[in-house]
């Protein structure tokens, strides 16, 4: 039921958005010992590597919850686009991203490794990673709202991606 209100939404504000998109990561490497990291100096440089690929892109808003790593994040973008870093909380999500989807810009959300597939979930898309690794932060999501002839009108497409430093392979861990 939840995804045919989403649907509804979706086609009510695809006219507008046609070839929006919603860029999603989860936050770059992160520091230990600490309930609210900051990011290591790789993480730093991730950030930066995604602000350099997202540079062009025409990202309008920015997304982030208010822990140290996600605002790290997406503060290179938000400083080079002169965008304020807007926040969100993962409690609301299905909300938050209906109101993603009515705006209709493209936008750029930070979130961590439990919420950003479920995020891909709530709007009916099938990613082939179910989870992501503590030790995987190289991921890039990608929602393009496009419009289609048909009774819905639009569609939603995902495409998969990597930015900056590949992250080791699951398997490179040791247990």
């Amino acid at each position: 039921m939840k995804h045919f209100f989403l649907s509804l939404i979706i086609c009510s504000v695809m006219f507008s958005c046609t070839g929006t998109r919603i860029y999603i990561v989860r936050h770059a490497e992160k520091g230990a010992n600490s309930q609210d990291p900051d990011l290591t100096a790789e993480g730093k440089q991730r950030a930066q590597d995604l602000a350099t690929y997202l540079r062009k892109k025409k990202i309008r808003v920015i997304y982030s919850t208010e822990t140290k790593r996600t605002m790290q994040t997406a503060l290179p973008l938000s400083e080079i686009n002169h965008i304020q870093i807007q926040p969100y909380n993962n409690d609301t999500l299905q909300k938050f991203l209906y109101h993603i989807l009515e705006r209709g810009k493209n936008t750029l959300i930070v979130g961590h490794s439990n919420t950003t597939i479920r995020m891909l979930n709530e709007l009916s898309l099938q990613p082939t990673i179910k989870e992501i690794p503590d030790n995987d932060y190289d991921n890039l999501f990608i929602v393009t709202l496009k419009s289609r002839s048909g009774p819905s009108g639009f569609h939603l497409k995902l495409k998969e991606t990597t930015y900056g430093k590949k992250s080791p392979d699951s398997t490179d861990v040791k247990r």
